[in-house]
């Protein structure tokens, strides 16, 4: 990648993900079953690229870390396949911005589970994809730093304007849904909890409204939705808002390479 967080396109010309169609998933919170389900359906549609929008449980702390990583790698190596994550909030940050972004904007993990940084961008399938995951945990004050929670889990101001600086791109993959996307919580939260997680909603509305991408996929309501935001300038935007585990016509799209509008359709997860 290049100092001013742009793809080198050199790296990415002959870039492995340039095969389509492609899947992007909704949080799976560290179900196994879920998740291999996920692969083997996405498989059976001639996927080789699976992006993440987070809450994968990435690297959690504890007696079984790291199975639920390379279990999963070695389904996606059986499948020539490539899972891409954009960090949620139940991720394991410190992981994340400890490893390095190469040339191609990803950062590796797994051989076959890479990393798309906040605030960075990679190329798939001739579509330049940019990300600016994580969000507040409404609930952090009922878990434990560096087991189950991190602080450094939203996104930064920081990051959000690098992203912008790096120029257009083709789809915006975020954890939390930008301000403007209707949305019910089961929960009841209080108001000082409400306003702070507000917050992030604001920055990715900046950032959609800035960069106008046409496509934005995000999950952490854990409900399917879909809905066009309007920018100052006329453009417009489809955010589809992704569904958590164990919806099987709601957690993952099977999404088209092309020119936009792109083409998206629900991914049936079968096999579990």
């Amino acid at each position: 990648m290049n100092p001013d967080g742009a793809i080198d396109r050199c790296a990415v010309e002959n870039s492995p993900y340039d095969r389509g169609p492609f899947v992007v998933a909704g949080d799976w919170h560290g179900n196994l079953g879920w998740a291999i389900a996920t692969i083997r359906s996405a498989a059976r549609e001639g996927v080789s690229t699976l992006l993440h929008v987070g809450d994968f449980a990435l690297d959690w702390p504890g007696a079984l870390r790291g199975r639920y990583e390379s279990r999963l790698n070695k389904y996606l190596q059986e499948f020539e396949m490539t899972l891409i994550l954009s960090g949620g909030n139940h991720d394991n940050w410190d992981t994340l911005d400890r490893l390095s972004v190469e040339e191609d904007g990803l950062a590796t993990f797994r051989s076959n589970i890479r990393i798309l940084p906040r605030g960075g961008r990679t190329q798939i399938s001739s579509l330049v994809v940019g990300a600016l995951g994580g969000a507040f945990s409404v609930d952090q004050d009922h878990r434990s730093e560096g087991k189950d929670w991190w602080r450094n889990e939203e996104p930064t101001p920081e990051e959000a304007q690098r992203l912008i600086a790096s120029g257009p791109v083709d789809i915006l993959i975020t954890h939390d849904a930008p301000a403007g996307v209707s949305l019910k919580s089961e929960l009841q939260l209080p108001p000082d909890v409400v306003c702070r997680a507000d917050r992030t909603r604001a920055l990715l509305r900046d950032v959609v409204d800035a960069l106008a991408p046409p496509n934005v996929f995000c999950g952490h309501w854990h409900q399917r939705r879909i809905q066009e935001l309007t920018h100052p300038d006329g453009r417009v935007s489809r955010v589809d808002v992704l569904d958590k585990e164990h919806s099987r016509v709601g957690n993952a799209v099977l999404v088209w390479p092309g020119k936009a509008p792109l083409r998206i359709e629900p991914l049936y997860v079968r096999g579990i």
